[in-house]
């Protein structure tokens, strides 16, 4: 605010430009429909294990994926378990729903927790790599190398 200017600069000017002889080309969108095959069942109690909340859902349809989450204790008093499924066969999810879906789990305590079946909002699937990345190794190997003055003598 110097000498009592304030805001001295032009403003541009906004023109529109209208074209009425050109068509508007709409590309026909292709519609993804993806099959929901993954769940989540919710408010599971905390103290359960994945080894013990997998002895109680036998027997299990066949899955390709299950994800244990245990309880989080900074999100009291919601400090729940939960734990993601995915199905390889979609009806397996209906008669999952159905004997599970409101089902009370008891922990150790004897405390009761019904739990709830619904879709995972996040459909898609955690990809595990199941090779290790070459480049690693052979830097840890060229590391161990240099650190390790034997294993230098012996090559």
């Amino acid at each position: 605010m110097k000498d009592g200017k304030e805001n001295t600069r032009q403003r541009e000017k906004r023109m529109e430009i209208k074209c009425e002889n050109i068509e508007k080309i709409e590309k026909p969108k292709q519609e993804k429909k993806e099959v929901m095959t993954k769940i989540i069942i919710r408010r599971l109690p905390p103290s359960i294990t994945k080894e013990e909340l997998e002895e109680q859902l036998q027997p299990l349809p066949e899955v390709d994926y299950l994800e244990f989450f245990s309880n989080d204790s900074s999100m009291y008093p919601h400090v729940f378990a939960r734990a993601y499924i995915n199905f390889k066969i979609q009806e397996d999810i209906v008669l999952f729903r159905d004997r599970f879906d409101g089902y009370v789990f008891v922990d150790n305590g004897g405390q009761e927790y019904p739990a709830i079946v619904e879709f995972a909002p996040f459909q898609k699937i955690a990809k595990r790599s199941k090779k290790k990345d070459a480049k690693s190794i052979l830097w840890l190997v060229a590391i161990a190398h240099h650190l390790d003055p034997l294993a230098r003598k012996s090559h």
